[in-house]
Order: structure tokens, then C-alpha cells, then sequence
């Protein structure tokens, strides 16, 4: 009767330790972010001793204790362990709680931490909580060398995405343009167990590509959303046809040189087998400015427009007549003394001539007699 009665008691306890468990679970978190790493035991009236934190991580593979938590909830850390100063005990003893919260996550954290909790009688109860630390891509698109235009099939533009865990996903958008061009993607593996990407764009460099938008599109687990990056294609070409043109906004004599060119030219002006007409004329990059008009700015002029890659000019040929210029400052002499001789002759008439209505006149007419000459014939006097 007492051997089965012990039975029966033998029995209780051993359902009641495998009832008994350690509940939490596996965590993610983005690099430099904070984590908790939750623990709980349960099923359990047995005396809780103390709780053990073990770590397995990329910086120590070795499994081994980094933290004791004694019931009255005093922590006591066991150095090196590559946490001091960035974890604390977030628990509570006596609700069989045995959290612990990690800051500032590095990459070398990753790894497979373990929560034990130590009772009396049974002994040790354990979880183990696998870390994964994510690691956002850095985001570039970049050319190493700007495309030139030519006829062989060049990258245009590279995308990469660099430093992620896990690894990025890559690609282009270009709509329309995009059935002219090909992608090639390679990637390189880091010894922390970060990949970098490299999507090349590549196609024909014409202008016609230059400044053409392409996107480029990344996906990858630690970013929130799918990212695209905008790029405009750079395509270098030397200057083409230069033309000069006279610049209407200006109130003097103005003439533009016009060029284009990848990157943009640089102009020069120049006068053709004829010295440079002095101060009369002014170049300043592109503008050709006449400050005054004469015959002797007559002559050739020319424009020249370059970059590294090439150059090309274009010209102006000026003439101006001075037989015209001689005529109209005749002209302008001409009208002048008309103006002069016209107000000198109305200055005259308005100083000394007498109108007939004047009040002068009038009072003269007025005392007027008339009178005889004696010598006439047919008069007599008294």
C-alpha cells in the first residue's frame, strides 16, 4: 500500500515537471534599434532560484553566461561579454519573468541567446531565442566613367546597393527607352555576413540617352517599403553646330553664341586676319557686345565652342557702311539749321512787326487829319 501510495506521488510530480516550461520566441530587429528578449516560466508552484542569461553570438560562437539575476532582482554581469553598458534586466523575479532588453543592436550580436531558469527541486528550464539582426542596403546610383557617344555598348549607369543582410533585390525602370538597354547584376559577399549589389545598366550612349530619367528600384527586408532612386543618364558628346545670333532683350548691339555641347563648352571669340578692334568691341564667354557702330568694326568674326571632346565654331560676318553713316549725320546737320533759321524767323516777326489790330495802330488811325498840299491843283485855302 505505501509502494503504490509513493507511486501514485512519483507520478504527480513528473506530470507536473513535464507540464513545466519556458515560453518566448525568435526576434528581429534593424541594426543600431533596441530589442527585448522576453522569458517566462510557467506551470510551475516550485521555488525559482535565480535566472542565467547564455549567449551564442557572431562575436563569441562559443556558448557561455553573460548575466546571473539573483530573486531580489540584482544583476550580476560576467565580463567580457561584449553587452556591458547596452543590456539590462527588464523582469521580474517573482512572476517567474525573466526579460532582459538589449541597446544599440550591432551585427555581431546575431546569434542564439538562451534563458534558464533554475528551481528547486527540479532543476534548470530553458529557451533558446534566435537574434537576427537586419541590415538596410545603402543606396547609390553612380557611372565610374561618364559614357562618351560612340557605336559600342557601354554602362550607362550603376545602381548599387551595399552592406545589406539580407541581401538587396535590384532593378531598373526606364519605360520606353528601356527595350534599348540591358541589365547585369553581380553582387560580393562580406566576411560579417553583409552582401553588397551591383546592377549595371548598359546600352548605346547617344544623344538622344543624354538626360533620359531611368530608376532605379530596391527591395529588401529591412526597408519598410520598396525604394526606387531616380537617375538621369550623363552621355558626354562634343559641341555640334554653333550658331551666333543676335539677342533681341539687349538694348545694344548683342550677339549670342550658341552651342550644344556635354559638358557644357566653353566659348572663345576670335576676329579673322584682322587685329582685335579694342575697347569698341567686348567678349565675355558666349556674348559678343558692340559698344559702338563704325566701319572699323567691319570684319569676321568667329566663335569657337569646346569641351574635352571636341570643338566646333560658328561666325559672324559684320559690315557697316560708312558712306550711310556720313549721310545721315548730313541729314541730321540738314534738319538742324532748318529748326534754327524757322525760330530766328518767328523771334523777328513776333519783336517787330505791327498787327493791324493792335491798340497802337488803332489810337494813330484814330487822331489822323488828313492834309492838303497847296501846290496841288483844285484847292484853295481861307
Amino acid at each position: 500500500m505505501l509502494l503504490m501510495l509513493s507511486f501514485v506521488i512519483l507520478l504527480i510530480i513528473q506530470r507536473d515537471t513535464e507540464s513545466t516550461r519556458v515560453i518566448g520566441g525568435w526576434r528581429t530587429v534593424l541594426l543600431g534599434e533596441d530589442v527585448d528578449l522576453s522569458c517566462r516560466l510557467i506551470e510551475t508552484d516550485e521555488e525559482l532560484e535565480q535566472i542565467t542569461w547564455q549567449k551564442r553570438t557572431l562575436e563569441e560562437t562559443q556558448n557561455h553566461n553573460f548575466m546571473l539575476i539573483n530573486l531580489d532582482g540584482v544583476t550580476k554581469f560576467i565580463a567580457p561579454n561584449g553587452l556591458t553598458g547596452r543590456v539590462q534586466f527588464t523582469g521580474n523575479p517573482s512572476e517567474n519573468l525573466g526579460s532582459i532588453r538589449i541597446t544599440a543592436v550591432r551585427l555581431l550580436d546575431e546569434g542564439t541567446f538562451t534563458c534558464i531558469f533554475s528551481v528547486f527541486p527540479s532543476g534548470a528550464y530553458t529557451i533558446e531565442i534566435p537574434l537576427t539582426v537586419l541590415v538596410p542596403p545603402v543606396v547609390s546610383v553612380t557611372v565610374d566613367v561618364p559614357p562618351v557617344t560612340g557605336e559600342n555598348e557601354v554602362v550607362l549607369a550603376t545602381c548599387v546597393a551595399a552592406g545589406a543582410k539580407p541581401q538587396a533585390d535590384v532593378k531598373w525602370k526606364s519605360g520606353t527607352f528601356g527595350s534599348l538597354l540591358r541589365t547585369v547584376t553581380n553582387f560580393t559577399q562580406h566576411t560579417n555576413g553583409t552582401t553588397t549589389v551591383l546592377s549595371h545598366l548598359l546600352g548605346l550612349p547617344t544623344r538622344a540617352a543624354n538626360q533620359q530619367q531611368v530608376q532605379c528600384v530596391v527591395n529588401q527586408s529591412a526597408l519598410a517599403t520598396e525604394r526606387s532612386y531616380n537617375y538621369n543618364l550623363d552621355i558626354h558628346y562634343p559641341p555640334q553646330t554653333v550658331n551666333v545670333t543676335f539677342s533681341e532683350a539687349s538694348k545694344t548691339t548683342v550677339f549670342l553664341c550658341v552651342a550644344d555641347g556635354n559638358p557644357q563648352p566653353s566659348y572663345t571669340w576670335s576676329r579673322v586676319a584682322q587685329p582685335w578692334p579694342g575697347s569698341s568691341v567686348r567678349a565675355e564667354g558666349d556674348i559678343l557686345h558692340f559698344l559702338s557702330l563704325s566701319s572699323e568694326l567691319n570684319g569676321l568674326y568667329v566663335c569657337e565652342a569646346s569641351n574635352p571632346y571636341g570643338r566646333a565654331t560658328g561666325s559672324l560676318n559684320v559690315h557697316i557702311s560708312s558712306e550711310n553713316s556720313a549721310a545721315c549725320w548730313a541729314l541730321l546737320v540738314v534738319i538742324l539749321c532748318l529748326i534754327v533759321a524757322v525760330a530766328a524767323l518767328i523771334w523777328y516777326q513776333c519783336k517787330y512787326r505791327q498787327l493791324p489790330w493792335s491798340p497802337i495802330t488803332a489810337n494813330q488811325q484814330f487822331q489822323a487829319t488828313p492834309q492838303v498840299d497847296e501846290d496841288e491843283p483844285g484847292t484853295s485855302g481861307f
